[in-house]
C-alpha cells in the first residue's frame, strides 16, 4: 500500500481539511502555527518511545488483554493469546524464527500447525527442531500447504479460516493438548492485489479477536521482499510485531465490544493505520460474502456505525489524525459512520484540526494530557 493507494495521504505535509497547508515551527516551547491558535498549544511534538510497548504484558486471566503493541523479546515469553507479526529475509531466517517457536509449543504440551509453501520447504524449515520426526509420525506436529490450508484454491474466506482454527483448538484439546500453536508463512496472501490484502486484513482482525477467547498462539510469518508499504497495513493488526529493525508502535485490535487503537500514530504509521482501519472498520461486525461485505450500507441512506476506541492511544501527531480524517471519509462513501471514543486531551487537538470533533471525557478524574 502506499500513499496513493489513499489519496488524501498524499502530499508534502499536513494539511486542513479544506486543503490549505498547516505550517509552523516545532520547539521545546511548543507548536508554534502559523495560521494564529488553530489549535490549542502543545507542550511538546515529538515521537515518545516507551518502553512498556517493547516488553510483554503481564499475565492475565484470559487471552482479552494482549493489545498494546510490543516487540517479540523471547519466544518462552509468549503465551496462548500471542498473535506475531514476523518478516523474515530467506529460509535460514524463517528456520530461526519458528524452530524456537515450535518448541517452545512442545514444551508446553501444545498441538503444533506449520503452514508453508510446500512440504519439502516446511520440512527443510523444522530440520533443527528437537524430535520432528517423533512428533511427525504421532501426529504432534502437522505440515501444510498455504494454498490448502488458508484457501484450497478459491479466494480467503475470513470467516471460514478463523472457524477452522477454532475447531482446530478444540480437536487439540480434546486431543489432551493444552492449546494450538500455529506458525504460519502465508506471504502468498499478500499477493492477490488489493482485494486480497483486504480479504487478508479482515482474517488478520477477526484471527486476532479468535486469540483472545481461547488458548492459541500464533505468528504469521511474512517475507520481507514485500516491501514497508505492504507489510505496515497487517502488521498493526497483530499485538506482537517483529519486522527487522522497525520497532513496534501502534496496534488496531478488535478485541472487545469495539474497534480500538493502541499506542503511537505518527507519520510512520499512518498510511499503514488508515488502510488496515478502512479495511477492518468497513466488515467489522457484519457478516456477507467471504464474510466481509463489498457495500456497507446504502448511500445516501443511513450509515452503519462503527465505533473506534482511542482511549490507550498515547500519541497522534497531525500526519496521524489527516489519517483518521481520510479514513473516517472513506469509510462515509461506503456508508459506514465511523465514531472516534475516547481521546486523551493531546489527541484531541489534533483530531480537532480535521474538524473530528470527540467530546471530552466527564468529570470523572483528571484527563491525561
Amino acid at each position: 500500500m502506499t500513499a496513493g493507494d489513499l489519496p488524501w495521504l498524499s502530499g508534502a505535509g499536513p494539511v486542513r481539511p479544506d486543503g490549505s497547508p498547516v505550517t509552523g515551527t516545532v520547539g521545546d516551547a511548543g507548536l508554534g502555527l502559523a495560521t494564529a491558535r488553530e489549535a490549542a498549544p502543545a507542550r511538546r511534538v515529538r515521537r515518545i518511545r516507551r518502553s512498556g510497548f517493547l516488553t510483554p504484558a503481564p499475565a492475565v486471566g484470559s487471552f482479552t488483554g494482549v493489545t498494546l503493541p510490543r516487540g517479540l523479546d523471547a519466544v518462552p515469553a509468549l503465551r496462548p493469546g500471542d498473535h506475531v507479526c514476523r518478516s523474515f529475509t530467506g529460509g535460514a531466517d524463517l528456520a530461526a524464527a519458528v524452530v524456537p517457536f515450535l518448541d517452545e509449543g512442545r514444551r508446553r504440551g501444545e498441538h503444533l500447525l506449520l503452514v508453508g509453501p510446500s512440504r519439502p520447504a516446511l520440512l527443510a524449515a523444522v530440520s533443527a527442531l528437537p524430535h520432528r520426526d517423533a512428533m511427525l509420525a504421532d501426529g504432534r506436529l502437522e505440515l501444510q500447504a498455504t494454498a490448502d490450508c488458508y484457501s484450497a484454491g478459491a479466494a480467503l474466506d475470513p470467516v471460514e479460516q478463523v472457524r477452522r482454527y477454532r475447531g482446530a483448538t478444540d480437536a487439540a484439546l480434546v486431543a489432551g493438548r493444552t492449546g494450538l500453536r500455529v506458525a504460519a508463512d502465508v506471504t502468498a496472501l499478500l499477493h492477490g492485489g488489493r482485494s486480497g490484502r483486504r480479504l487478508l486484513h479482515a482474517y488478520e482482525q477477526l484471527a486476532d479477536a479468535l486469540m483472545g477467547t481461547v488458548p492459541m498462539t500464533a505468528m504469521c510469518l511474512y517475507d520481507a521482499s514485500v516491501g514497508p508499504d505492504v507489510l505496515g497495513p497487517v502488521a498493526v493488526l497483530h499485538p506482537v510485531q517483529a519486522l527487522g529493525d522497525r520497532p513496534p508502535q501502534a496496534h488496531l485490535s478488535a478485541r472487545g465490544p469495539v474497534l480500538s487503537l493502541h499506542g503511537e500514530v505518527d507519520l510512520s504509521e499512518a498510511a499503514s493505520v488508515a488502510t488496515a482501519l478502512v479495511d477492518v472498520a468497513g466488515v467489522h461486525g457484519v457478516p456477507g460474502e467471504h464474510g466481509v461485505p463489498g457495500g456497507h450500507g446504502v448511500p445516501g441512506g443511513p450509515a452503519r456505525e462503527v465505533v473506534l476506541d482511542l482511549s490507550d492511544l498515547a500519541f497522534l501527531d497531525v500526519a496521524g489524525a489527516r489519517a483518521l480524517h481520510g479514513a473516517t471519509r472513506e469509510l462515509a462513501g461506503r456508508g459506514t459512520a465511523l465514531r472516534l471514543t475516547g481521546t486523551h486531551r493531546g489527541v484531541r487537538r489534533c483530531l480537532d484540526l480535521f474538524g473530528l470533533g470527540v467530546p471530552a471525557p466527564g468529570p470523572s478524574g483528571p484527563e491525561p494530557a
